[in-house]
């Protein structure tokens, strides 16, 4: 050890096993300093290991489907983990799961721009509303509408979600 001059070992059959999310780029220095030091070993998003059936929703579409989504808006560093599913056992636990910490990921990731979590969710404002709902903003009054390009929407997440595009 540097200050006490003891020595310090681990045993052979020990293995240190971390984990990082790539998508976190604040830390692009220590991941670069970690990747010199260690083998790494890629760890993608596995749906095949979550329940094609909890509660009526099919986890393995519904894991996919978001992904596929993301990736074609984003990239695949920034997929959803399988991890955040492997403990539902319940719709409820789903639903708590996509209010609590997949919508609230996905609105970091697109910088709150809440049409493009609305895509990854498969809601828009003509379409089907599963997740979110959104509701056509007025301009303002001594404000001409065409000031603005485009619709401006206010973006809610529901009360109740609806899995049925999910369903086993």
């Amino acid at each position: 050890m540097p200050y006490s001059k003891k020595r310090f070992g681990v045993p052979q059959n020990l293995h240190v096993i971390g984990t990082m999310n790539t998508a976190d780029r604040s830390i692009a220095l220590l991941d670069t300093a970690l990747r010199r030091r260690f083998t790494f070993k890629e760890l993608m998003p596995n749906p095949a290991v979550l329940s094609p059936n909890v509660g009526g929703i099919n986890l393995q579409k519904l894991l996919t489907t978001i992904n596929d989504r993301i990736e074609y808006l984003f990239d695949r560093e920034h997929q959803i983990g399988h991890a955040y599913f492997t403990g539902c056992t319940s719709a409820e636990a789903v639903e708590d799961v996509m209010r609590h910490k997949v919508i609230p990921l996905l609105s970091e990731y697109f910088y709150e721009d809440w049409s493009k979590v609305a895509v990854v969710l498969g809601d828009g404002p003509q379409g089907p509303s599963r997740f979110l709902e959104a509701r056509r903003l007025t301009a303002p009054p001594g404000i001409a509408a065409d000031d603005f390009s485009g619709e401006r929407l206010r973006w809610r997440v529901k009360d109740q979600f609806d899995f049925s595009e999910f369903a086993p």
